[in-house]
């Protein structure tokens, strides 16, 4: 093969169109601007390459004219893409423009008028020299712009751009150089091959500065992510800062009412303190769960007195099941183990997400905690199912009930986090938590779990059942009409005092206690609702009133 200047552009065509093709299907990916500029500038630049290859079999209009312009406009192309890069103004634009149109002339001047090969590769050569001295000037300028460096790759190939084009003008008749030098080889031959390899160092540069602009963009992205990750944190840390305040005065209250209080009174009080302290535990949790985000939920197994935590639980329950006038039932073996290992917290809070839907969905039935123990070696399978009478669950929906934010029936305080906290809890013990219901029929909920124990079955302590009705509303005497707000607002109340909603009630009061004429009827309203007998109020509300 011989080296001459029609198998230089041969082989910079082919060259040019794999560039170009990289660089698209880059662009095709990101769809960045500057990329399809850089594509389109190789894309050119082999185009004008390939016209230099047919200068023997098409007019010199395409193959000198278009073919030059259309390398030197690719050069143009490359500095629009920089600029694109950074975000700069294109300044250079207008005068390179200039240097295009002066090109163009003056190659048809010495192709039309004086035919001179010599004076036409000054001129390609001078214009993409000038080109090359705008695109240098215009990087020493901009910073990296995703980075605030400089790209001292693309500077030094922009360089030898300019080099291999000075070099071109050099090898002119028009410059005093040894012609013996000249005459060495085919010196715009081995030009054209260095300008092939200077097009393959900006793709090299460009395909560099994008992965940069990307990794940028990733490291934007995650400190992004990462600063709201801290203010979820930090927003966790003020909710569980404003609950504790609260709660810490309701448990401190009732520390002082038990110095005072008789037995029945003393239990309801003690029922309480075990509350609030269930729900200080959870807000100290809070910030863990944020942390974790969402990770798999640690237990620490503890040795755990099973019938007292049990009991503990139905008391809940019990407050629980009389806000819509439920009965509740406590169904355990015959015979339990006392002590056992088991994370007492994680279990009270799966089997309280349980009862509590349940008794939400549910009015005027049952609710039953059933639980049984059999032994297996040196350990117990505790088997519990949370079932109701009420509403039920259309499984056909094919929902997943225990996806977080899920919620089959929409309800006052609901946010369809329960039933996903407590299969997260069961699973992180070793159980799976499984349900069975028939709308309109009630629902199950049940799990089993394997447990240590020390003693013998027959060691075991006899448990008993329980079974309690919801208690009959408190006697309320029945006020004179023009002693009670008007029907619109006793409607308001006894709908919050149907949904157990114990702040809305107070909001309520607040609303209405500086009207003098319903001072009985407040104060009476107060009394039943420190006594939490919300179906007092309820009942209060509706009884007739005295004309």
């Amino acid at each position: 093969m011989n080296l001459n200047l029609g198998t230089a552009a041969f082989f910079t065509a082919l060259a040019e169109f794999v560039l170009a093709a990289g660089m698209l299907a880059l662009w095709a990916k990101g769809r960045a601007r500057y990329l399809l500029v850089w594509g389109v500038g190789f894309l050119v630049f082999g185009i004008g390459a390939l016209l230099l290859i047919l200068r023997d079999r098409i007019p010199d209009f395409f193959s000198i004219l278009l073919g030059n312009f259309l390398t030197t406009l690719s050069s143009v192309l490359f500095y629009v893409g920089i600029c694109l890069f950074f975000d700069r103004r294109r300044a250079w634009l207008p005068w390179m423009a200039g240097v295009l149109a002066v090109e163009v002339a003056l190659l048809a001047c010495f192709s039309y008028v004086t035919y001179d090969t010599s004076a036409r590769v000054y001129v390609y050569g001078a214009a993409q020299s000038v080109i090359a001295l705008m695109t240098l000037q215009a990087l020493c300028t901009m910073g990296r712009g995703r980075g605030g460096n400089s790209n001292p790759e693309v500077v030094v190939v922009a360089l030898l751009a300019l080099l291999v084009h000075g070099a071109r003008l050099v090898g002119t008749p028009f410059f005093p150089v040894p012609q013996d030098f000249l005459a060495s080889g085919n010196f715009q031959t081995l030009l054209a091959f260095g300008l092939k390899l200077t097009h393959i160092g900006y793709a090299l540069a460009f395909g560099n500065m994008h992965a940069a602009a990307l990794h940028a963009d990733l490291r934007a992205a995650l400190a992004h992510i990462e600063a709201k990750a801290h203010q979820k944190v930090e927003i966790l840390g003020y909710i569980g800062h404003d609950l504790r305040a609260p709660l810490a005065t309701i448990g401190g209250y009732a520390s002082l009412l038990l110095a005072d209080a008789h037995d029945t009174q003393r239990k309801h009080l003690l029922t309480i303190q075990r509350s609030v302290k269930y729900q200080l535990h959870l807000i100290d949790e809070l910030l863990e769960y944020a942390k974790a985000e969402l990770q798999p939920l640690t237990v620490h197994p503890v040795t755990t007195d099973l019938p007292r935590l049990l009991d503990d639980i139905s008391d809940y329950a019990v407050a629980l099941c009389a806000q819509r006038n439920n009965r509740f039932r406590y169904r355990p073996s015959e015979r339990m183990p006392r002590e056992i290992g088991l994370d007492g917290k994680r279990m009270q809070q799966v089997l309280l997400n349980l009862l509590s839907n349940a008794a939400k969905f549910t009015r005027d039935g049952v609710v039953t905690l059933s639980v049984t123990a059999r032994p297996e070696g040196r350990a117990c399978v505790l088997s519990f199912a949370v079932s109701d009478t009420g509403i039920g669950i259309d499984m056909s929906r094919n929902i997943d009930i225990f996806g977080a934010f899920q919620q089959m029936h929409p309800a006052n305080g609901s946010t369809g986090l329960g039933l996903f906290i407590a299969q997260r809890i069961v699973s992180a013990m070793g159980g799976t938590l499984s349900v069975a219901s028939v709308a309109g029929q009630g629902a199950t909920f049940s799990f089993a779990l394997s447990v240590p124990v020390d003693a013998s079955d027959a060691d075991w302590p006899v448990v008993a059942q329980r079974e309690t009705a919801p208690g009959e509303p408190s006697p309320a005497p029945a006020m004179p009409r023009d002693a009670m707000p008007e029907d619109r607002a006793l409607d308001e109340l006894a709908s919050l005092a149907l949904e157990g909603r114990v702040t809305d009630i107070e909001h309520w009061i607040e609303r209405h206690a500086d009207e003098a004429a319903y001072a009985p009827f407040l104060a009476l309203l107060v009394d039943l609702l420190e006594r939490l007998d919300l179906r007092g109020i309820h009942a209060l509300v509706n009884r007739p009133a005295k004309s």
